[in-house]
């Protein structure tokens, strides 16, 4: 086994201190707490009938919830073989399973797993240019998609046969409203030319120190500009499959939402659910903890009372959902870490070509 050498992206683990530790331990606190007290107190249960609910669950539903989480795992192979041409399914559910498990668990969060993710990718030969910017748009396109969910929440709240309650429609109308914002947003960032100059020439004003003893800073106009053209390459591209492995991402793990609001006795319409779990993804991009872990599971088991939901079948069915979509992850990023540590780092051809020029520059 070739021995990776020393990058850039590995000083991440490096740089955790008990700064960091602090930061993970008090998020995972807070979610014990939401948890623990949070959750019986908003769903209006308790502990002891939440278990009971939990005991309905039989080994073939379970084995359907794993099949159907891994299923929705491959699928989001697609797409980061779209941000990283050359990259192979199994590798690609490797880096997702691994960067995952250690972005919810490990201190330094998602600084780590990305750490995790660069470490890798250069060690199958992908060159530095071609992985950040293949970091860059898989982070876009899951904020993308998990600020678009919650619109079509709303929609199934405001325009579906769903009922409501008015404090639940306004929560859907200001949901809407924030992510249609950011969409757009981030759509005119990377459509855009002008528009990403004219970002960076703001964000370039409000971060130039006055005293000028950040030089570095001064730079952030040409650094946008230029992750913004290579990220457009990308986009225009492989959009097609960046937005398929998504769909089939989020698709199966609602499956897998439904199976377990079914396994725990829920009986709550099929658009009242999809509504639940849209609002449940964005939780996660807002959350404070861990994988959002504790926060997204109070507030889906309020929503589905909200609806009418029986509050232990809903507290039941949240929880649930979070043990195969969040502590499963564990196992499964143990093993794929395991795999590529001790696997062969064969690297491939395709990742020393720069895919961020433009095709006619590129070998044939």
């Amino acid at each position: 086994m070739t021995t990776a050498q020393p990058e850039p992206g590995g000083s991440l683990l490096d740089k955790i201190g008990w700064k960091e530790v602090t930061q993970s331990l008090v998020g995972f606190a807070i979610a014990i707490v939401l948890l623990v007290y949070g959750l019986p107190w908003i769903a209006g249960t308790t502990w002891p009938q939440i278990g009971e609910q939990m005991k309905m669950v039989g080994v073939g539903p379970a084995l359907l919830m794993a099949g159907l989480l891994i299923t929705g795992l491959y699928c989001y192979t697609y797409t980061l073989i779209a941000t990283l041409p050359g990259l192979t399914h199994l590798r690609a559910l490797m880096v997702n399973a691994a960067g995952s498990m250690v972005s919810n668990i490990l201190p330094g969060g998602g600084a780590v797993g990305v750490a995790m993710t660069y470490m890798m990718f250069r060690s199958w030969g992908f060159s530095r240019r071609n992985i950040s910017t293949a970091i860059v748009v898989g982070s876009i396109w899951n904020l993308l998609a998990r600020l678009i969910l919650p619109i079509i929440g709303a929609l199934v709240v405001v325009v579906g046969a769903v009922a409501a309650p008015n404090a639940l429609v306004v929560a859907a109308f200001v949901a809407a409203g924030v992510g249609i914002m950011l969409v757009g947003f981030f759509v005119a960032v990377i459509s855009s030319e002008r528009f990403a100059a004219d970002v960076g020439s703001v964000l370039k004003r409000a971060v130039s120190p006055p005293t000028g003893r950040f030089p570095s800073l001064t730079n952030v106009d040409t650094l946008i500009a230029d992750q913004r053209a290579r990220t457009h390459l990308v986009v225009s591209e492989g959009w097609g499959r960046l937005t398929l492995g998504l769909v089939g991402m989020f698709g199966f793990f609602f499956i897998l939402y439904v199976v377990a609001s079914r396994s725990v006795g829920l009986d709550l319409a099929i658009a009242e659910l999809l509504a639940a779990y849209t609002f449940r993804q964005f939780l996660t991009v807002v959350a404070i903890t861990p994988g959002g872990l504790g926060v997204t599971e109070v507030g889906t088991a309020g929503i589905l009372v909200a609806f009418g939901g029986d509050p232990t079948a809903a507290s039941a069915a949240a929880l649930l959902y979070a043990v195969f979509t969040h502590l499963l992850e564990v196992p499964l990023g143990l093993a794929a870490w395991a795999g590529w540590w001790f696997g062969p780092r064969h690297k491939t051809a395709a990742g020393q070509i720069d895919n961020n020029r433009r095709p006619a520059d590129r070998p044939r």
